[in-house]
């Protein structure tokens, strides 16, 4: 996995146990927005429902940062396609931390 961080933060680091809360945008290596939210909340322990690239890339922003991921397929979704996401997709995300807990 790469990353970029594109603004830094202030704030504090999230570690394995912290709750963050996040603006992103989800792209496709063509440029395709695949997913987008504002203000989604998440943990990101191991046991966290989130793709491994978020778990290994967020803890790289500090509160009020925006950080950019570059996740090889084997740390998304790996050989299963989802809705909008070919089989074996590198994916990109650009991440804002709002919150963090």
């Amino acid at each position: 996995m790469y990353y970029t961080v594109v603004t830094a933060g202030t704030g504090a680091y999230p570690t394995a146990s912290s709750t963050v809360t996040v603006n992103y945008t989800g792209y496709l290596l063509d440029g395709t927005i695949f997913d987008s939210g504002k203000s989604f909340q998440t943990g990101i322990s191991s046991t966290s429902n989130i793709i491994e690239g978020w778990k290994q890339g967020i803890p790289h922003i500090n509160l009020g940062g925006r950080i950019q991921l570059f996740i090889p397929s084997a740390l998304a979704y790996g050989t299963t396609a989802q809705t909008k996401i070919p089989a074996n997709s590198c994916l990109m995300f650009t991440i804002d931390l709002i919150g963090l807990n």
